[in-house]
């Protein structure tokens, strides 16, 4: 699209900037001292460094810190082409929990062979193909008036610079602090950059595409959503700015995007990758959110009741940000605040002492309870009610069936979110055993999706290239060994529904009886933090795969394959139920039980179960998470309900009985062909995750390691992001 006479643009000119600070050695890109002409950015602050990359790209890199709409420094390097035109489409590079502006720079096009997910998919990368592309560090994280930014010897906040903290450290009126991808904070920042970049002329301001990885991924697709809008409320606008487009304006309310300089601002494409759609869900799941597939239950509200926490996963990420010494990622709200924005140590200090439907109704905890959900999902969800979802920015979404901390009905509630606002939204999804631990991660994965992603961004911002077909494709969980090479099952239909086409159906009269108190083994077995974050962990690594076992206090139902079946979908499970508390959980968990006396995890979830303490059976309907599975004729599935899934979802300290006097069990199927497979031969067993080695089996009812020390033991040795999880 030519912008003659439509946008002023940054005449070229000659610099000789000092160059980074960075080494040069055999196998490592190379960083000349006198970079070459090129779009200046020195005015944004930024230092120049001419790179060749080890693949021999050669680019110009301008680092440094810009200063956000509110002069918070942000920490950021901007990679341009080496020669050519001066404006170009922006890529944006959102890194994930913990990480930094380098979680997607590379030394070449290809990566490291350590990061699989990377491959192709960095700063080099996009460069090569003409972008200008941005890293950045987001806001309380790192360099970005994180532990990184400041000077004192425990890198605590009391170190921080004035322009990071508004004045005196130990009283803050700068929030510097991280708000969870706030749309108020975060995503400001990031439009605020990409608006500078804009005004600079090395960015179209009609052609900025925005990419990441779960915390990352989440901004993706909150940019996205937005669709040119600003959301006001951030407090501490920058006066030096000039007029505020938010004063006057209430909390929540959206303003038009516009860059510093005024120009109009447009996302052309977004690839969130491993993400939520709602953080609600994610922390405190409560059962109730559904694909609407054929033979779901509806999709109810998230809220209502209070969901169960995510133990495991919330101690460790909260421990990942500033634990000192061996922790120094990012700093969350300080004490001396009374912002209630991101108030993180105190929502976690109230989930630590126990959510159920009863405490979250007691006098100080319930104000406290529902702020926290109001935050979380209004603010920083792209479900949010505050976002309507009236735009077409095309997405192209990455999503784990393995990933326990963002299931993949989070792409699902978005792609629903999308076709009922148009029917032929320009929306697709890739399903695979990839994202957060226990998923396997193997390049494979990334090497299918990593092209079929660029080809996308090429299209919509480049305007090469006949693009992706944008569809619903998911390949088949395997759980095992391998490498980038490794061939994937995959299936392709127009849209998630229609990746299934029949269903399994399996019911049962027999009673089944759990409580709120924890025991066997099972549940550690199938912890995520134990099972794959610091790993190998106690359990090793990808789906826990162990000997055949049958705990104490749960309901347990088996039922028979009887010919080779391929599961797509979220399975549905229907039970009738009573108890004799007011609150009880339902942590269900599917098994695939191999002849061979071992069983795989295929999908797991819970439901809060609410009701007041009755002889006579309550109805409930709820999803588990999705997954493509291969179940070989001669095994079994086995369906488990326990009230203490423990420690993956806290315990519910509301001592109750439970008592499931019928279930009923929804396997959706397909009977396609995989993409480019001839149609299998009846009767012919498919391939089967019980070929795998054994991860440990521990005795006992609890884990060996306590989940606080295994979270502590993860931040010193583990990157979300490192392990295409974040």
């Amino acid at each position: 699209m030519s912008d003659v006479g439509r946008r002023p643009r940054t005449t070229l000119v000659a610099t000789a900037l000092a160059a980074l600070a960075l080494a040069a050695g055999p196998g490592a890109s190379s960083v000349s001292a006198s970079p070459p002409p090129l779009c200046d950015l020195s005015g944004l602050g930024l230092v120049a460094a001419a790179v060749t990359s080890t693949d021999g790209v050669q680019y110009t890199k301008w680092s440094g810190h810009i200063a956000s709409w509110d002069g918070l420094p942000i920490d950021v390097d901007v990679s341009r082409p080496a020669s050519g035109g001066c404006s170009r489409p922006l890529l944006v590079f959102a890194h994930g929990f913990t990480d930094s502006k380098t979680r997607w720079e590379a030394a070449s096009i290809d990566g490291q062979p350590t990061d699989p997910n990377a491959w192709r998919w960095n700063n080099v990368a996009f460069v090569a193909r003409g972008y200008t592309v941005l890293n950045y560090t987001a806001r309380g994280w790192h360099g970005s008036c994180g532990p990184d930014s400041s000077t004192d010897p425990a890198s605590s906040p009391l170190g921080l610079p004035s322009e990071c903290t508004g004045g005196d450290p130990a009283a803050p009126t700068r929030q510097y602090w991280i708000h969870l991808d706030d749309l108020r904070y975060e995503v400001r920042d990031a439009q605020w950059l990409t608006g500078r970049l804009a005004d600079a002329g090395v960015a179209d301001p009609d052609h900025v595409g925005v990419t990441g990885g779960s915390y990352g991924g989440g901004l993706t697709w909150l940019m996205a959503v937005a669709n040119d809008r600003v959301m006001c409320g951030g407090v501490g606008w920058d006066a030096g700015n000039g007029v505020d487009p938010c004063a006057g304006a209430t909390d929540g309310q959206l303003v038009a995007w516009r860059s510093p300089g005024g120009l109009p601002m447009h996302v052309a494409a977004a690839v969130p990758e491993y993400t939520w759609a709602s953080l609600v869900q994610v922390l405190l799941p409560n059962g109730r959110a559904s694909d609407q597939a054929p033979g779901a239950p509806v999709n109810g509200d998230m809220r209502i009741p209070v969901g169960v926490p995510l133990e495991s996963y919330t101690d460790a990420l909260f421990a990942a940000g500033y634990a000192p010494p061996a922790t120094k990622n990012g700093f969350f709200q300080p004490p001396s605040s009374t912002d209630q924005t991101a108030n993180i140590p105190l929502w976690v200090s109230v989930l630590k002492t126990g959510i159920d439907t009863v405490s979250v109704q007691a006098p100080g905890e319930a104000a406290i309870a529902d702020d926290a959900l109001t935050q979380l999902q209004d603010f920083k969800s792209p479900v949010s009610a505050r976002l309507p979802f009236d735009a077409r920015v095309p997405i192209f979404q990455l999503q784990g069936l393995t990933d326990p901390l963002f299931p993949a009905l989070h792409a699902q509630l978005m792609w629903n979110r999308a076709r009922a606002y148009a029917a032929d939204y320009p929306i697709g999804v890739f399903f695979g055993d990839y994202g957060h631990p226990y998923a396997s991660n193997l390049g494979n994965v990334p090497h299918a999706f990593n092209p079929l992603a660029a080809a996308f961004l090429d299209h919509h911002l480049l305007g090469v290239g006949p693009g992706t077909t944008l569809q619903a494709t998911a390949a088949l969980v395997n759980c095992a060994s391998g490498g980038a090479d490794d061939p994937l099952t995959m299936y392709q239909a127009p849209s998630l529904a229609a990746l299934a086409d029949g269903a399994l159906q399996f019911a049962s009269n027999s009673a089944g009886q759990t409580s709120n108190l924890t025991s066997g083994t099972e549940g550690p077995q199938t912890d995520p933090v134990s099972n794959g974050v610091i790993g190998p962990g106690l359990f090793g690594t990808r789906c826990p795969h162990v000997p055949r076992t049958d705990d104490p206090g749960q309901g347990s139902w088996t039922f028979s394959i009887d010919a080779a079946s391929t599961v797509i979908g979220s399975p549905i499970v229907r039970l009738q139920v009573r108890s004799t508390g007011v609150d009880a959980e339902l942590g269900t968990r599917l098994w695939d039980l191999a002849p061979d006396g071992t069983q795989t995890l295929m999908s797991r979830g819970t439901y809060r179960f609410a009701q007041a303490p009755s002889s006579a059976d309550t109805s409930v309907a709820y999803e588990l998470s999705p997954t493509a599975w291969q179940l070989p004729a001669g095994h079994l599935v086995k369906l488990e309900v326990s009230g203490a899934d423990w420690p993956y979802f806290q315990l519910d300290r509301i001592p109750a009985v439970t008592t499931v006097d019928a279930v009923s069990l929804r396997l959706p199927t397909t009977s396609a062909a995989p993409l480019g497979l001839p149609h299998p031969a009846a009767g012919a067993a498919p391939p089967s995750p019980s070929a795998l080695p054994l991860t440990a089996s521990m005795p006992g009812g609890a884990p060996a390691i306590p989940v606080v020390a295994v979270a502590i033991a993860l931040l010193a040795t583990w990157r979300f992001a490192r392990r295409g999880s974040r």
